[in-house]
């Protein structure tokens, strides 16, 4: 339920009253499991929001629907359970008769009868990497030289990274043979996890024409096992910049460090090589420090002086994020239909002249709207995931208001991070001094510190 932005929008939208009726295709496009599909369904039918579900001709207004609803919504769950194994059985098949699955790597492509044939400029640099290990060299010094050397990736591009490597160094497929179930999907609502032998594997030797020798390939790995330190495996936590603090030299993301107690911001890029992004690591402090300067030039140049108006209209200000989004959204979704209906009438109508050029125009125009609406989305994305930094702000605001706060005496809670959030979408770092500030209304703000006296 996690990645289905949109269908978490919908629900929103629904229960904040925007929306009166859902229709779907069948049960098993609005859930997977029967307690998601109940629970949603329940909470909407709280609201007076109802659920038509077009193939089994379900309307959700009453308890015998919700019978029903459950007993099909169980069907659908062990439907999709049935299609997972029909394909995860079809797979093994396929194992055992020697058939593996084929994913583009570096060094090889397959022809129009399946045979895996070896492209010798990108097999020269699998060989590099395996004579490099064998001298020494660790993935992340190996991905360095690569990048110097201006070599190109499966993706066309030469940002190498030590996992980017690692992956070369141990795919047993460069040998010419093909290790197949590495990876499983535990049942049809998991995700794929890592074949620690819970499942059986296929080996298929000698099944294409080898790269790096076996002896070769067997002294990487020990070489490997040698460096490999174990990590504790447990979920990547995120901070409140995590993705939304970019870099403003090659625009990759920062990521979150921490020497000698002291947090940083690093390009990702920049840590792969030097060559790649010249920008060096910033403060957190100095991120945060820009937040709040910008977060008071912002209001101290609007009319929000009065203590009994500034928590108010921030809230205003918060609570209209959603509105303005749909809004935006709504009339560009208009511009597109009057578009389309303009084609649609050039295309029945007879009598039109210069058919094909009209068309074309219309075309035109259409593709400029939707080019504007993708860009668009992103950003609307972005403000959809923040929701929450929002709705934390609006609660501590509402307290505020109680004591009506200045603008001064607020500042003293902008050195919360989620808090800022609420406001700010996106850093960009041009310098570890200089920074550009996206705020939710689209505005941005340009904060520069000077060099060696603010924020050391």
């Amino acid at each position: 339920m996690e990645q289905r932005k949109g269908f978490k929008k919908m629900i929103r939208h629904a229960l904040e009253g925007k929306i009166d009726m859902i229709i779907c295709k069948s049960i098993s496009r609005f859930a997977r499991n029967v307690l998601d599909a109940l629970n949603i369904v329940r909470k909407l039918k709280e609201k007076g929001v109802q659920v038509v579900f077009e193939r089994e001709n379900i309307k959700t207004g009453n308890m015998q629907s919700e019978f029903i609803l459950t007993m099909l919504a169980a069907t659908a769950q062990e439907e999709s359970r049935s299609i997972s194994e029909n394909v995860t059985w079809s797979y093994e098949k396929r194992f055992q008769q020697g058939e593996p699955v084929f994913t583009r790597m570096l060094g090889y492509k397959k022809d129009k009868d399946n045979n895996w044939i070896v492209i010798d400029e990108e097999a020269k640099i699998v060989r590099e990497a395996f004579e490099q290990c064998l001298q020494g060299r660790n993935p992340a010094q190996i991905a360095k030289s690569f990048i110097r050397k201006g070599y190109q990736k499966v993706n066309d591009r030469t940002d190498w990274s030590a996992l980017a490597v690692r992956d070369i160094l141990k795919n047993e497929r460069y040998t010419g043979d093909v290790l197949c179930r590495k990876y499983y999907v535990q049942n049809h609502l998991g995700k794929r996890i890592a074949n620690d032998g819970s499942k059986t594997q296929y080996l298929i030797y000698d099944h294409h024409e080898a790269i790096i020798e076996k002896e070769i390939y067997e002294k990487v790995q020990e070489k490997l096992m040698e460096k490999t330190k174990k990590k504790p495996s447990g979920k990547r936590k995120r901070y409140s910049f995590s993705g939304r603090s970019i870099c403003g030299y090659c625009g990759g993301k920062l990521q979150r460090f921490i020497c000698r107690g002291i947090v940083t911001w690093r390009c990702g890029t920049h840590t792969k090589s030097k060559n790649l992004c010249a920008m060096t690591g910033i403060r957190e402090e100095m991120i945060v420090k820009a937040m709040i300067r910008g977060f008071m030039e912002r209001y101290q140049s609007r009319d929000y002086q009065k203590k009994q108006d500034l928590a108010t209209k921030l809230i205003e200000e918060l609570q209209g994020v959603n509105s303005a989004t749909d809004s935006a959204y709504n009339q560009i979704r208009l511009e597109l239909e009057r578009i389309l209906y303009k084609e649609n009438l050039v295309v029945l109508n007879p009598e039109v002249q210069d058919k094909d050029g009209q068309l074309k125009a219309l075309n035109e125009k259409r593709t400029k709207i939707e080019e504007q609406m993708a860009a668009k989305e992103a950003w609307w994305i972005l403000l959809e995931e923040d929701s929450e930094y929002r709705q934390r702000a609006i609660e501590t605001l509402e307290n505020l208001r109680a004591v009506k706060v200045s603008l001064k005496e607020l500042k003293e809670h902008l050195n919360n991070n989620d808090f800022l959030r609420a406001w700010v979408v996106r850093v960009k770092a041009l310098s570890p001094i200089s920074f550009s500030l996206n705020w939710f209304d689209g505005e941005e703000t340009l904060v520069e510190f000077n060099e060696g006296v603010e924020g050391r």
